[in-house]
């Protein structure tokens, strides 16, 4: 029976959101656009498009490619600079060394997504990769989430998702996968547990240190 984790990458597994956060708020300072910081934060998790149609309901096309443009320019430079979430590559290894399907659905562009799941030292762990290439809709809507199913070939009820927002939970149960939320991304518990998350850890570490008795452990040890 193929059982299998699909993970996210931005505060999940690697410790980026907060360079996201900085970097897009110069994107819309640039542009005029005074979008406070914890909104954005709120909204990371999110593909830029839609990220920016979320906290910028007006924004015009030639507007929003200025700040996304402006994103990239300030945040892949550190890309050098990024570390893995304590415990990330720890946790890929022992799923996948206990004959667990690991999956990573994300809305970062391929490159970057590999060039990330490369810097948790598990690349190996990783059976298949969604990013953004793969789909037309960012989390919350599901399809990333069922794109990983499908690339996986793990059925809904064989799977669970780990992720750092409400935009991952929410995903996960409109494509009826159980949800594990860590909190490395920012988000209080209770936002967690409110979008759908069965269970919330500190990060990969804690997740790690409680997978058997977490829902993840609970899967691996189903008949």
């Amino acid at each position: 029976m193929r059982r299998g984790v699909i993970f996210d990458i931005d505060g999940t597994l690697v410790d980026t959101n907060y360079l996201h956060v900085v970097a897009w708020w110069e994107g819309f300072r640039r542009q005029g656009r005074d979008i406070l910081m914890v909104d954005i934060h709120g909204a990371i998790g999110r593909a830029d498009r839609e990220l920016i149609d979320y906290l910028l309901p007006d924004v015009a096309d030639e507007e929003a490619q200025a700040i996304s443009d402006t994103h990239a320019e300030l945040y892949k430079p550190r890309l050098d600079q990024v570390r893995p979430v304590p415990g990330a590559g720890e946790l890929l290894q022992t799923l996948s060394d206990r004959g667990m399907i690991v999956v990573v659905a994300t809305s970062a562009p391929k490159d970057e997504a590999e060039r990330l799941i490369g810097i948790t030292g598990a690349q190996d762990s990783v059976s298949a990769l969604v990013h953004s290439g793969d789909v037309e809709k960012s989390k919350p809507h599901p399809q990333p989430v069922l794109q990983a199913l499908d690339k996986s070939g793990l059925p809904p009820n064989n799977a669970i998702m780990v992720g750092d927002s409400v935009w991952d939970a929410l995903a996960a149960r409109s494509a009826k996968v159980g949800s594990v939320a860590l909190r490395s991304g920012g988000i209080d518990t209770e936002s967690l547990l409110e979008a759908g998350a069965q269970a919330v850890y500190k990060d990969c570490r804690e997740l790690l240190h409680h997978l058997d008795d977490s829902p993840i452990g609970r899967l691996a040890a189903k008949d």
